[in-house]
């Protein structure tokens, strides 16, 4: 039986453990840390839920979180970990809880201080992430009572791609290329003369862009049995959609195939008939 000892008591409801196994953990219960002391024990019982801190550059990387950081936000926001976790499938990066603390401490010092960072890409990050950005949304809302502060809503975008990168095991610079590059395609669609709005069609053509990008660069492109019809019966939009090809191919430094345009070219399709219904 593994026996753990807390190292430190973050919140009422979270501490960080030192299992006799060798590895440390953050674990979480309901009043797992109420009157707690390091170098108490810890038993199973008392824990729902706990994630490993395996390699030791992620313990290093916590160990001066430790040190920075108000205990206080560091267990508010492992326990915004655990919501999370407990709401998404899939395992998170052990790497998620210094980079969120992080974040979510200088977002504090900033909102304190009236600075207030916009994020560019929250349009698209919602509609490319919606699962993460519905979790974010109730963590920014549990940031900002239980921190007594007023998170801007473009936090929101921000905790998604956290989520989503720990979900994805990926550095958040990743993820935030491919929004990146969607909403740059985006931008040129509307140059075309299309419109993007909070309708279905929207979102589909959102995912299906995202898709797009993912397929290219795994090179696991779909083919198209229609191709030619569509290039007859849909000509205008095809050329249209054969430039935002280009212009994604361009981005991401791989070929676009004329099979992808094809589908592209439906999803702007059904854009330009909700237009004109």
């Amino acid at each position: 039986m593994i026996e753990r000892t807390i190292i430190h008591v973050l919140s009422h409801n979270v501490v960080m453990a030192h299992l006799s196994s060798g590895k440390n953990s953050i674990a979480f219960g309901k009043g797992i840390g109420f009157k707690k002391t390091p170098g108490m024990m810890i038993g199973e019982g008392e824990i729902t839920q706990e994630f490993l801190l395996h390699t030791s550059e992620v313990l290093k990387n916590y160990e001066q979180i430790l040190n920075a950081v108000d205990v206080k936000i560091i267990g508010i926001t492992e326990e915004v970990i655990a919501y999370a976790q407990s709401m998404l499938e899939g395992d998170f990066s052990e790497t998620i809880h210094a980079s969120l603390v992080d974040h979510i401490n200088f977002a504090v010092e900033r909102q304190k201080r009236g600075i207030f960072i916009t994020n560019p890409f929250a349009y698209e990050i919602g509609y490319m992430y919606p699962e993460e950005y519905k979790v974010a949304k109730k963590a920014v809302e549990f940031l900002n009572e239980h921190l007594d502060v007023k998170l801007p809503e473009d936090e929101v975008a921000f905790l998604t791609m956290h989520f989503n990168s720990a979900r994805k095991k990926e550095q958040a610079s990743d993820s935030l290329a491919v929004v990146r590059v969607v909403s740059q395609t985006i931008e040129s669609a509307k140059e075309l003369g299309f419109n993007f709005d909070d309708s279905f069609s929207t979102l589909r053509f959102i995912s299906h862009l995202k898709g797009v990008i993912e397929r290219v660069k795994s090179k696991k492109t779909l083919q198209n049995s229609l191709l030619s019809k569509i290039k007859e019966e849909y000509g205008d939009t095809y050329v249209k959609a054969k430039v935002l090809s280009l212009m994604l191919s361009d981005s991401l430094q791989l070929e676009v195939p004329d099979d992808e345009t094809g589908y592209l070219t439906m999803h702007l399709e059904r854009l330009l008939q909700r237009t004109e219904v």
